[in-house]
């Protein structure tokens, strides 16, 4: 019987008292290939390995434009270079070799903690390193993948799947390699098609996403200026007292005098109307001044409301300011 012909899941009661003294990865390693090979273990149990080195700090070299994001998080650099300083685990950067350097591809957060560290007088010449794949799109992927820990922008997602679509992958390939819905990836690659002056707009938390997408495509149907047009929203927004564009923030203020209000007041007001019919009749001239008394009844809090809202109202018709609203 060979080996190819052994059940893949195979473990035998000798094989699980020899792995029972196993003590580190290396004797488990070595272990099961010797099971393996003799016949105890099927190939399920082969054991493979990702090599990590400890390698020369000096070989390092690291770009920013490789990396994701438009600028490094200070509070993630200043907590790597605390655990460089303090000897804790660092989970090791990966590289492509380059011309007898290492240039680091993913862990650029990582190596500005190193650097950082090295500055401030720590002793560091060695550091873990992996090796990756030099294809574009991998890195990429292995980069975007590598960032979960702290969210990336819009911006930046937009500008990695434009890149990878750039580089013959489809959308859904890139969904599947980073594990995101198809669409996620449908919505980042509108965006990055809207100008950067609104783009900036949604970093600086003025916009969202999906209205910059939206309105972007509406001036574009219409002809208009995406960034001009969008200013002004901005304008409406901030002159309604908001700091963001939304159809709300953007629209008309809603009437101060509602209907509720209507309901409310008018009764009252008519009252008032037949009690100064019944005064002034019985005077020869109109008077400076006439004295009324009325008698209410009801949701008197209700009337309160509805009056103030009704002068409100009048405020806002003739431009004079207004004081807190009253509400129902």
């Amino acid at each position: 019987m060979t080996t190819s012909n052994i059940a893949a899941g195979l473990i035998t009661a000798q094989a699980i008292d020899s792995l029972a003294a196993c003590n580190s990865l290396r004797k488990f390693h070595d272990v099961t290939q010797t099971l393996i090979k003799n016949q105890q273990l099927g190939l399920d149990f082969a054991p493979k390995r990702n090599n990590a080195f400890a390698l020369p700090v000096a070989l390092l070299v690291c770009y920013m434009s490789d990396s994701r994001r438009e600028s490094l998080d200070p509070d993630q650099i200043r907590s790597f270079a605390n655990a460089y300083k303090a000897g804790d685990h660092v989970d090791p950067m990966t590289v492509v070799p380059e011309s007898g350097k290492l240039r680091v591809v993913t862990g650029i957060t990582r190596y500005a903690g190193l650097m950082l560290a090295i500055s401030e007088g720590c002793t560091i010449k060695q550091v873990w390193v992996m090796e990756t794949d030099a294809d574009p799109a991998s890195i990429i992927i292995r980069q975007l993948n590598s960032n979960r820990q702290v969210a990336m922008k819009p911006v930046e997602l937009g500008n990695s799947y434009r890149e990878l679509i750039e580089l013959k992958m489809t959308v859904p390939e890139i969904a599947t390699r980073l594990h995101v819905k198809e669409s996620h990836v449908r919505t980042m690659l509108d965006f990055d098609r809207v100008p950067a002056e609104v783009k900036q707009m949604v970093v600086a938390g003025q916009v969202s996403v999906k209205r910059a997408i939206n309105e972007d495509l509406k001036c574009q149907m219409k002809g208009a200026d995406t960034v001009v047009h969008m200013q002004n929203q901005l304008a409406k927004a901030r002159e309604n007292g908001h700091k963001k564009i939304t159809p709300k923030n953007t629209s008309a203020p809603s009437p101060l005098f509602s209907r509720k209000d209507l309901d409310a007041s008018v009764p009252v007001l008519l009252t008032l109307a037949d009690a100064l019919e019944k005064e002034l009749p019985m005077m020869g001239d109109t008077p400076g001044e006439v004295t009324l008394q009325l008698k209410l009844g009801g949701d008197l809090q209700a009337l309160f409301t509805a009056l103030a809202n009704l002068r409100n109202a009048h405020r806002t018709a003739t431009g004079d300011s207004l004081p807190a609203v009253a509400t129902n």
